[in-house]
């Protein structure tokens, strides 16, 4: 059987649907409110899309009334899967801590889900709507009917055009459950004996800290430090240089507490839950199948009513006594339902059909894809983590043997090379206070040669001006003896002429 061909327009709409540009979507923190009942947990949900940039608060039941209404409206499509809420206990920062990061990857996934991603459940109301409590509205909306889920699907599913509907496709889809069995028990041993890791690593490194942090340096000031006079600095754990290089550059804390490991932990949880994500969409083509079957039963009996009808039987004769109709009008109500029920089950084999092709060509290889990338990026990242942890390691118990190692060459020596070593120290530090004074003296030297030549200068520039000054007064004195020559020269003609007179 094939799937309903589409008309070019139907295509175009649905290509221009399908397109999506980058999507970035992230949950950026969560903030926490407190009632007089309750406190309420919000996750930011912060991004941009072909339609815009969205910004909403959602709590986690928000989420699980979104995914439950895409299991209604979506069926037979895979829709990530969510922890339940009795996975996590409380409303405090470490149940909101862990509960971000598997919403998290439900957006990521969500992201690579196109006809999700832009359906009117996600895009228009869980990332748009301003209602706080968007679950209310979810809770509210009703089941599709047969039709407008055909409709929906030949608009959001343009690749299965023409596609066959066979008995290959079922053993394809057999066969991936299967696998989906197998890799079930594989991933929950897997995860027992992570557990089983973690435990073990975290009781070791609960225990390596204790030992270096108190242990060691308590036997150092209790024990080690009697063979050493009471003198801190030639210990290790005690001495405080040491351990102030310890505590702060290598932190001692993030190394033996920081554990990657819980990532694959997580990742398992997460796989083993989109596992069960994907049997729901089994489920729900199963359930429409039941609906079916049921429906085609009923269908068997208004025949065989409408039958018994036509053959001058009645067997509820009572009941159309009750319903005052006549035998034609009962054959007429009996035509009418066994029409509408036809149309019924040709519209749920029909949504079948299209569920079955659905699995079979899009969300088994989507699935894969989906594992495949978040698996690789897991790997990637849980790998540099532990590399650098392992350089962290590194460079820590580093320093702590070369410390060790300065430590044994002071133990090694005798009295008679650790004095020799002394004298040689403090000829050494002899001499390079020595130094420090002679580079002391010649700046004295150099700052009074400086003085000394400034003065100098100074002095030049007094006697440049006292000169300057001197001249000037002669200069002076000179004019006024002129002045004073010519007024005695102008007095001698003034007399001159008045004795001519």
């Amino acid at each position: 059987m094939s799937i309903v061909n589409l008309d070019e327009n139907e295509q175009n709409q649905h290509q221009e649907i399908k397109e999506t540009q980058d999507i970035q979507i992230d949950i950026i923190t969560f903030d926490q409110h407190e009632s007089l009942l309750d406190t309420y947990t919000y996750y930011i949900i912060k991004g941009k899309d072909k339609i815009g940039f969205f910004e909403v608060y959602r709590r986690y039941k928000d989420f699980i009334s979104l995914r439950d209404i895409l299991l209604i409206r979506w069926p037979g499509c895979f829709i990530p899967g969510i922890p339940g809420k009795k996975m996590f206990q409380g409303n405090d920062i470490k149940t909101a801590s862990e509960r971000l990061r598997f919403l998290k990857q439900f957006c990521n996934k969500m992201k690579l889900l196109p006809n999700l991603y832009y359906s009117q459940e996600f895009s228009q109301l869980f990332l748009r709507s301003k209602d706080k409590e968007i679950h209310k509205i979810f809770e509210q909306m009703q089941k599709p009917k047969t039709s407008e889920l055909i409709q929906k699907y030949q608009l959001n599913f343009i690749e299965l055009q023409g596609r066959d509907i066979d008995q290959t496709l079922d053993k394809k889809i057999e066969g991936f459950v299967e696998k989906l069995k197998n890799n079930q028990i594989q991933l929950k041993l897997a995860k027992k004996y992570i557990r089983d890791l973690y435990q073990s690593q975290e009781l070791y490194n609960q225990s390596l800290e204790k030992i270096m942090i108190m242990h060691l340096p308590n036997y150092e000031k209790q024990f080690i430090q009697i063979y050493q006079n009471n003198q801190f600095d030639n210990l290790l754990f005690t001495n405080e240089n040491i351990k102030k290089q310890l505590d702060t550059q290598y932190n001692q804390s993030v190394i033996f507490k920081r554990r990657n490991i819980d990532k694959l932990y997580e990742y398992i949880r997460q796989e083993l839950k989109d596992i069960k994500a994907f049997h729901q969409s089994l489920k729900t083509k199963k359930e429409y199948e039941e609906l079916k079957k049921k429906l085609e039963a009923k269908q068997l009996e208004t025949q065989q009513e409408l039958n018994n009808v036509n053959d001058g039987k009645n067997p509820n004769f009572l009941k159309n006594i009750f319903n005052k109709q006549t035998p034609e009008q009962l054959k007429s109500h009996l035509n009418i339902q066994i029409q509408t029920n036809q149309n019924e089950l040709d519209n749920l084999q029909n949504l079948i059909d299209i569920m079955q092709a659905i699995i079979g060509f899009i969300e088994i290889e989507r699935f894969q894809d989906i594992k495949f990338k978040f698996y690789s990026n897991l790997i990637k990242q849980v790998s540099e983590l532990e590399q650098k942890l392992i350089d962290e390691q590194i460079q820590y118990w580093q320093y702590i043997e070369l410390q060790s190692s300065n430590l044994i060459n002071q133990l090694h020596l005798g009295p008679h090379k650790q004095f020799e070593k002394q004298q040689l120290n403090q000829v050494i530090e002899q001499k390079q206070e020595d130094k420090e004074y002679a580079e002391q003296n010649q700046s004295l030297q150099n700052e009074n040669h400086n003085e000394i030549y400034q003065e100098q200068n100074n002095n030049q520039d007094i006697n440049q001006q006292e000169y300057e000054n001197e001249e000037e007064n002669e200069n002076i004195q000179q004019q006024q003896q002129e002045d004073e020559v010519e007024a005695e020269v102008n007095i001698s003609q003034q007399e001159i002429d008045d004795e001519n007179q």
